[in-house]
């Protein structure tokens, strides 16, 4: 019901919905494919990772295949679903290989956008005390430009890059600092 109020209204171009994979009934399906006629829709996906062993770390709590039947299922219902898929860089025990492959795995999916974000440690997290501990390290700036430098490289034209940075709440933030410099962030991502 919220969702049709919310296109009805003339100023609004379309929607965009943020879901986990393991949530998109056939009830939800057809009606976001009864929305795809009437306005542009967009449904974001959390993925993070293709590493099932890293899911696991961060407790995602469903496995690949979810991930790529959920975007099946999207296309499936309506060829004029947006589907975007997040992702995260630096997620302890990750290299720079399992981030590219994950790239990789979500470009095969049929994704048709995609939000990349360094992984940042807020307080009072259980992740904040596995850093805490020297459990992982946070990537460095020169570090994460250069794995996006990579990741862009494999994604082809056709795949819209939505996000190439997060925007942590600085109270919070732990770890890394550099993310809080978003004019420089940014300065430095147009000379990729």
């Amino acid at each position: 019901r919220k969702w049709n109020e919310a296109v009805s209204c003339k100023d609004i171009v379309g929607l965009a919905i943020g879901t986990r994979p393991d949530c998109l009934s056939r009830e939800c399906l057809n009606l976001l494919a009864e929305l795809a006629e009437k306005t542009f829709v967009q449904v974001e996906l959390g993925f993070q990772t293709s590493n099932e062993e890293t899911a696991k770390y961060i407790r995602r709590h469903f496995m690949n295949d979810t991930y790529l039947n959920a975007v099946q299922a999207l296309h499936k219902a309506s060829s004029k679903i947006h589907v975007v898929t997040h992702i995260i860089f630096g997620l302890p025990g990750e290299t720079s290989e399992m981030m590219m492959d994950t790239v990789r795995f979500v470009v095969a999916a049929g994704t048709d956008g995609i939000k990349i974000m360094n992984l940042y440690v807020l307080k009072n997290t259980d992740l904040a005390l596995d850093y805490e501990r020297g459990l992982f390290k946070d990537l460095d700036f020169q570090e994460y430009l250069a794995l996006l430098k990579q990741a862009l490289t494999i994604i082809p034209n056709n795949i819209v890059v939505h996000r190439l940075t997060g925007d942590p709440p600085k109270s919070q933030l732990i770890a890394p600092n550099w993310v809080t410099d978003k004019k420089r962030v940014l300065n430095e991502l147009k000379k990729l």
